[in-house]
């Protein structure tokens, strides 16, 4: 079916293309009962503004691009995660002008090198990216060239910038407080590289949690960083029979959950018995493990849509200080 224009909807409603025109863009000259039947008649016939023409016209760049990793040879699936941020991005651009690109972060890739080639090459007039360092290049480069973006994910830098984020500090200094409560000794928490500064966030929610209830937790002891190499399954069993007693994990996907609850069930050991398993997840998949996990639930297509709002705010010229979200998780108990 051919792209509808403003031309087919005139046709259909039998206004002139100038009405039209001035009905989408809620015109004062037009009435009311006018622009309802435009409107109609728009979305009857999947009517979208061209955002090229639209750029030509306003000089904005109706193109956005976020900037995603993409799954690692050998992965049983995909990033979660990135499939809800996604749905979000579409949802909150839907009935809007602007257009989605979606680039991907291979695994053997400088992350700066996706974004540099959407800014040499003009694809876009906004960016979202994800997985920030502390000190992240890409934001210096961004800020540098002028171009509107957003993370999702804090810095520590002295550049102000948008943001959206997890309260990472949050969640799992309420897991662990929940552990520690249940009369967990003796925690592991599993994340990412200590590069990325969500991961300190969650060190000093942990640490908050333990002093409060005069446990002890250190990250060279207590914190499992994940890489390419982790079997989790194997890393399930290796806790399980440790000789530290390790009686409480918090993991940080429903993919490493999975491979730990499995071999803790390899060594002979019963989950939420022996070890307690707390989970930072992201959709309702740990329903179905056995035992079920309580988890805390992130968000994402909300946050998706939260990265959207934000850019787009950001690219019309909110002060940045209107454009730091931190977002709370929900707990789930199963």
């Amino acid at each position: 079916m051919a792209r509808a224009t403003l031309k087919t909807i005139a046709q259909h409603t039998g206004l002139s293309v100038t009405t039209v025109s001035r009905a989408l863009k809620d015109g004062d000259d037009v009435k009311a009962p006018t622009k309802e039947i435009v409107k109609a008649a728009a979305k009857e016939l999947g009517y979208r503004p061209n955002p090229s023409g639209v750029g030509l016209r306003t000089g904005i760049n109706y193109n956005i691009c976020a900037v995603l990793p993409v799954t690692k040879p050998g992965d049983i699936v995909g990033d979660i995660g990135s499939l809800g941020l996604i749905e979000g991005f579409a949802s909150a651009l839907k009935e809007s002008p602007y257009q989605l690109t979606v680039l991907p972060v291979r695994p053997d890739e400088h992350p700066l090198e996706p974004v540099k080639y959407a800014v040499e090459n003009n694809l876009c007039g906004g960016m979202i990216f994800n997985m920030t360092k502390t000190q992240d290049e890409r934001v210096s480069y961004l800020h540098d060239n002028g171009v509107p973006f957003v993370t999702f994910g804090q810095t520590e830098m002295s550049i102000e910038h948008p943001f959206v984020d997890i309260d990472n500090t949050d969640i799992v200094y309420r897991a662990a407080s929940k552990l520690f409560a249940n009369q967990r000794k003796n925690i592991r928490l599993l994340c990412a590289s200590e590069i990325y500064t969500f991961v300190w966030h969650k060190y000093y929610g942990a640490r908050r949690a333990a002093m409060e209830f005069g446990a002890e937790f250190e990250k060279e002891k207590n914190v499992i960083f994940e890489s390419d190499e982790l079997n989790y399954r194997e890393l399930g069993k290796t806790l399980a029979l440790s000789e530290d007693n390790i009686d409480g994990v918090i993991c940080s996907s429903e993919i490493n959950a999975a491979g730990v609850i499995a071999g803790i069930q390899d060594a002979g050991k019963v989950v939420g018995k022996d070890i307690e398993v707390m989970l930072i997840e992201t959709c309702n998949f740990p329903s179905y493990f056995s035992p079920p996990i309580s988890g805390f639930r992130q968000d994402f297509h909300k946050i998706g849509r939260l990265l959207i709002e934000t850019l787009v705010k950001s690219i019309h010229g909110a002060p940045t200080s209107q454009l730091q979200i931190i977002e709370k998780c929900s707990f789930h108990k199963r």
